[in-house]
């Protein structure tokens, strides 16, 4: 199986190159999802990763409902680095558990299959699976704003604080076997998803 990371900051438009490589014939892992998947706490791993998050962050956390209220956590978290960094270190392992238990099933469902996982932020950490192949999807800060602010209803001054929390480009395009820019027209994104699709079919299928 093969196993590409799309990664990318926030506003880049990942999840627009991921879409539009599923739509080619690739599974789709949406990190996104697994993300609030590990945080709801009808899920196993997902209640304890709630309890935790709770001792951490207080009740003001979570909605009435119980559930994570992801954009409160968001602004608190990415505007004060020493929060931020307690806050991964409950999160990232829990996501990590998770993953690894979707991409066995995609293996046994598809052992041939072209795997894209949609991960923020990957910066070439050891993880418990490998990618034989990186991908990070870069756009100008202000366009990123823009479609945060205008996609998302994000503040202007929150739609800063979330891009400078996670860094220049820089690290994430050292890493990377390519870089996919969506500040064009989406028919020139699409141009570089069909380049990207046609050159990984050459990839070969390795064990993870």
């Amino acid at each position: 199986m093969r196993i590409i990371a799309i990664t990318g900051g926030i506003g880049a438009g990942k999840s627009t190159v991921a879409r539009a490589l599923a739509e080619r014939g690739a599974h789709l892992l949406d990190g996104d999802q697994v993300a609030r998947a590990v945080v709801d706490p009808a899920d196993p791993i997902g209640a304890v990763t709630v309890s935790q998050i709770r001792d951490l962050l207080g009740d003001d956390a979570f909605h009435a409902d119980e559930t994570l209220d992801r954009e409160a956590v968001g602004a608190r978290v990415f505007s004060d680095p020493e929060l931020r960094s307690a806050y991964n270190r409950i999160l990232f392992p829990a996501i990590e558990r998770a993953t690894v238990v979707r991409i066995a099933a995609v293996r046994a469902s598809d052992p041939q299959a072209t795997l894209i996982h949609e991960i923020p932020l990957y910066t070439g950490r050891t993880l418990p699976w490998t990618y034989d192949y990186v991908v990070t999807v870069e756009a100008d800060d202000a366009v990123r704003a823009e479609r945060l602010i205008s996609g998302r209803g994000y503040s202007p001054q929150h739609a800063a604080d979330r891009i400078a929390a996670q860094g220049a480009a820089g690290p994430r395009e050292a890493i990377a076997d390519r870089v996919i820019r969506t500040d064009g027209t989406m028919a020139h994104t699409l141009e570089q998803v069909e380049a990207l699709w046609h050159d990984a079919q050459s990839l070969p299928h390795t064990a993870h």
